[in-house]
């Protein structure tokens, strides 16, 4: 599909810029820059301090989708785990 783009002289000329700096065509920059925004869009939901770990789902096969979830040991949240991640004792 294609698609044009409008932008300022400014932010035209900076993406030529990075193209030539990095060797990539604009439209590779383009393309990666809306996918990183989409990616980055649908974790909005999720608290900023676990949004770094979580990633998009990616399409999964029914066969990955059907296996059983494992359930957490009794007296562990989500909230324990985070706490543990950030290196906070038990409260």
């Amino acid at each position: 599909m294609a698609v044009n783009v409008r932008m300022n002289e400014e932010l035209a000329g900076d993406l030529k810029a990075l193209a030539q700096e990095t060797g990539r065509s604009q439209q590779d920059l383009i393309r990666d820059a809306i996918a990183d925004y989409i990616r980055n869009y649908q974790l909005r939901a999720f608290p900023p301090e676990i949004r770094h770990m979580l990633k998009p789902a990616t399409h999964a096969s029914p066969e990955l989708l059907a296996r059983p979830r494992r359930m957490l040991p009794e007296g562990v949240t989500i909230e324990s785990m985070l706490a543990h991640e950030r290196g906070e004792g038990a409260r």
